[in-house]
């Protein structure tokens, strides 16, 4: 059997192209499947990716969203199953592209974009009709289900939740530092709710003088900066950028507590599921995130951390103060994630998408 992938690339260092590789690599292990990548830009020396899709997302007009359908029709024509991983503009193109060859169709509902053009003009026709023509549409949370099914009534959902690569967080125990610190990993977004954390941090600060706060999500923005200078935390606050996987691994696990308290911005910019927590848990590591997004499926609520009010700075400090002055129940969390993420293995959780493909 040959699935014909589309994603914007594979690019592990981005969270759309990390997921793709990691679900399509576990598909490949197994030996039924064939699999070629479409994409928009090259990151790796896949034999499989094939880089031939034009940067739809970034036009105005719909005139690429064409041309790419044109392009992938012909790897298309060879597959038996066309795989979309995420609903605007992947589903959209694949859908298109697959007009008159009548093959099985599969579109992921990731988060943001499989919600967010349904609320917009022009794109929301060309979403709900591919939604309809798909054959799946495999949503990564509950959540995330949840909106796309508020706007538009389907029948032909199911909640397949992210995998994590939990064998690469393995690398032996580590005592942590006797600083305490707390641990963000996330694009510096306004939906990932650092005007939330950082104010919480201040707060946990008056009890813990010495705090640290690691960011990892970029240079930090004048917004940011100043929002740091504010809240008394220069010395506190540290933003990490261009890191390496291995550099990242080690912050997991010098830190006492992950920390993303993500919030939903008019109903459909939100997080979708948050791989973060789940690689977060794989070290060991309590975590706290907000109700109200993918984050509910990622945590298992005061068991593998705690989940707390969306733009609650009170709240979010609470959270964070139980751990830092409970240690055991910290590490008593961060083994219930540990191996819960076990479970959570691409290994695994590839095998939900092969029963997928084989029941259509």
């Amino acid at each position: 059997m040959k699935i014909c992938f589309l994603n914007e690339n594979l690019n592990i260092n981005a969270g759309v192209g990390r997921f793709g590789l990691d679900m399509i690599k576990g598909v490949q292990n197994s030996k039924n499947f064939e699999t070629i990548v479409l994409t928009e830009k090259k990151f790796n020396n896949y034999e499989f990716e094939k880089p031939i899709l034009k940067k739809s997302y970034l036009l105005r007009n719909f005139l690429n969203i064409f041309i790419n359908a044109i392009r992938a029709r012909k790897y298309i024509k060879k597959c038996d199953i066309v795989h979309a991983l995420d609903g605007y503009p992947y589903g959209v193109i694949a859908t298109l592209a697959n007009i008159g060859l009548n093959k099985k169709l599969i579109i992921s509902g990731i988060g943001t974009y499989s919600v967010l053009p349904l609320d917009e003009p022009i794109k929301k026709w060309f979403l709900r009709w591919a939604y309809k023509k798909a054959d799946k549409i495999i949503c990564i949370s509950s959540f995330t289900e949840k909106q796309i099914l508020k706007r538009i009534n389907l029948h032909n959902t199911v909640v397949i939740n992210h995998g994590v690569d939990y064998n690469k967080f393995q690398i032996g125990y580590r005592g942590q530092n006797k600083e305490k610190i707390i641990l963000s990993v996330g694009a510096l977004k306004l939906r990932k709710g650092y005007h939330i954390s950082i104010p919480a941090i201040a707060e946990v600060k008056k009890k813990y003088p010495n705090i640290k706060y690691y960011i990892v999500g970029g240079r930090p923005t004048e917004i940011y900066s100043k929002l740091v200078k504010d809240c008394g935390l220069k010395e506190n606050v540290k933003f990490f950028y261009d890191i390496s996987d291995e550099e990242l691994i080690e912050l997991y696990y010098d830190s006492n507590v992950f920390l993303l308290t993500s919030i939903t911005i008019n109903d459909n910019d939100f997080e979708g599921f948050g791989l973060v927590y789940l690689e977060a848990g794989a070290c060991g590591r309590p975590v706290i995130g907000a109700y109200g997004s993918g984050a509910e499926d990622a945590i298992i609520n005061q068991k593998t951390g705690f989940l707390v009010p969306q733009n609650d700075v009170q709240k979010t400090a609470e959270a964070i103060l139980k751990l830092l002055d409970n240690p055991e129940l910290a590490e008593t969390m961060g083994e219930n994630g540990k191996k819960r993420a076990e479970k959570m293995s691409w290994e695994d959780v590839a095998q939900k998408y092969i029963e997928e493909y084989k029941k259509i």
